[in-house]
C-alpha cells in the first residue's frame, strides 16, 4: 500500500532527477523523453505526446507520441497536424499563457465533459484513453510541453500530480531554452546561402521545389524517396497548417497565428520556414509557397531577446532601439516619458547584461553568429 509519505517521498525524487536532467546539457527532443520515463515513476500514465516549440509563433519544431495505440496511423496524425492542433491545443496552450498557467487538466478544460474536446473525440476515445494532464514548459516564453495521458478506465490526475507537473515545469523550460540556444548559428562556405522554394497544391503535395528548399530539409531531418507526396517534415506541416487556419480564421485569436517557424537544423544553424498563398489565376487555384533558408540575424536575436526574460514594454523598447530611435522617438512612439524610457532601457541592460546601446545591438545581433564581436 502506497502511503502519503511514499508517494511525496517519491514525488520529490522525481522533482531532483528531473531538475538534474534540465541543466544535464541535453538536446530538446533527449530532454523530453528523460523527463517524461522519470515523471512516470511518479505520475502514473499509459501514453503521452511531448513536443519542442518555436517560442515566436508557439508551432511545434519537434514532436514525440509514445504509448498510444495507432500512433504510426497516417490518418490520425494527419487529423492531428490539420485540425485539432490548430482548433484545439494551440488556442488552449495560448490560454494557459494568458493566464500565466502551465498545467491544464482535460477534465478542466471540458468543465467535467470530456466529450466537448476535439481532441478527445478523434484522438483519445478511438484508442481506449481518456483523462489528460497538459503542461506547458516556459521559461519567459514557451519552448515546448507535453502532455500525460491515461486509459479510459483509470481515474483522473489528482491535485498532487498536477502540482509535481507544476513544479518541473520553469525547470524544463529552461533546460528546452538552454539546447535551442546552445547551438550558435555559424556560416558555412560549402553550402548554399540561397533560400529555397517549395509549391505545395491544395491538397498539401508538393508540385515544385528548388534544389536548395531539398538542401535545407535534409538539414532538418532525413526524408525518404516520396517527401514530396507524403511524410513532409514537421515544420514544414506546421508552417501550411498555420497559414490555413491564419487565412481562415475559426475565431480572433486566429489572426495571431504566424506561418512562420524558426527551428535549428542539423548543421546547427538556425533555418527560418515562411509560408504564402498565391493568388488564383484563371482555372489554377492558389497554391502554398513555403520559403526556407538561413534564419537572418535579428530573428536569430529575437531568440536571444526571449531568453533574457524581457518583459512584453521591454522587448518593444528593444525592437526601436534595433531600428535606431532615441530615447524621444521612443517616448512618442510608446506614448510613455523619457524618463520611463530610460528605466526601461536602464532593466533591459542589467537583464542582457551590457553597458550601452552598442553593446547591447552586438549581443543581440552577433552574439549567436560571431561571438567574438560581442565586448562589454
Amino acid at each position: 500500500m502506497i502511503t502519503t509519505q511514499n508517494k511525496t517521498s517519491r514525488n520529490e525524487r522525481a522533482f531532483s532527477e528531473i531538475k538534474r536532467l534540465s541543466t544535464a546539457n541535453l538536446e530538446g527532443p533527449e530532454l523530453l523523453r528523460r523527463v517524461a520515463q522519470r515523471l512516470g515513476k511518479a505520475v502514473p500514465f499509459e501514453a503521452y505526446c511531448a513536443s519542442t516549440v518555436d517560442p515566436a509563433s508557439r508551432l511545434i519544431t519537434y514532436g514525440i507520441a509514445e504509448g498510444m495505440d495507432g500512433e504510426e496511423d497516417a490518418e490520425s496524425g494527419n487529423a492531428y497536424l490539420d485540425r485539432i492542433y490548430f482548433e484545439e491545443d494551440l488556442p488552449v496552450m495560448n490560454e494557459m499563457l494568458r493566464r500565466r498557467r502551465t498545467v491544464q487538466l482535460l477534465s478542466e478544460t471540458t468543465k467535467g465533459v470530456l466529450e466537448r474536446s476535439l481532441r478527445y473525440r478523434e484522438l483519445l476515445r478511438p484508442y481506449g484513453f481518456g483523462y489528460e494532464l497538459g503542461g506547458a514548459f516556459v521559461d519567459g516564453n514557451l519552448w515546448g510541453g507535453m502532455d500525460l495521458i491515461r486509459e479510459e478506465k483509470d481515474p483522473d490526475f489528482d491535485g498532487a500530480e498536477a502540482a509535481l507537473v507544476k513544479r518541473i515545469a520553469p525547470h524544463v523550460g529552461a533546460g528546452l531554452k538552454a539546447a535551442a540556444l546552445r547551438s550558435r548559428a555559424t556560416r558555412e562556405q560549402d553550402t548554399p546561402e540561397a533560400p529555397g522554394v517549395l509549391t505545395l497544391d491544395r491538397s498539401g503535395k508538393i508540385v515544385s521545389n528548388t534544389p536548395s528548399a531539398e538542401h535545407w530539409l535534409w538539414d532538418l531531418e532525413d526524408i525518404d524517396p516520396g517527401w514530396r507526396h507524403e511524410n513532409l517534415p514537421l515544420a514544414v506541416r506546421m508552417v501550411s497548417g498555420a497559414l490555413k487556419h491564419a487565412l481562415s480564421p475559426g475565431s480572433d485569436s486566429d489572426h495571431n497565428l504566424i506561418p512562420r517557424v524558426r527551428v535549428r537544423g542539423r548543421s546547427g544553424r538556425w533555418l527560418a520556414l515562411y509560408g504564402s498563398l498565391t493568388e488564383p489565376s484563371g482555372d489554377r487555384p492558389g497554391e502554398t509557397v513555403i520559403v526556407i533558408g538561413p534564419a537572418k540575424p535579428e530573428e536569430v536575436a529575437w531568440l536571444t531577446v526571449a531568453a533574457y526574460g524581457l518583459s512584453p514594454r521591454e522587448e518593444e523598447v528593444v525592437g526601436l532601439v534595433v531600428c535606431g530611435f532615441t530615447n524621444r522617438q521612443i517616448s512618442l512612439t510608446l506614448f510613455i516619458s523619457e524618463h520611463t524610457v530610460q528605466r526601461h532601457l536602464s532593466n533591459i541592460f542589467e537583464k542582457v547584461g551590457v553597458r550601452s546601446r552598442k553593446n547591447l545591438l552586438k549581443r543581440l545581433y552577433f552574439e549567436n553568429l560571431l561571438p567574438s564581436m560581442v565586448d562589454d
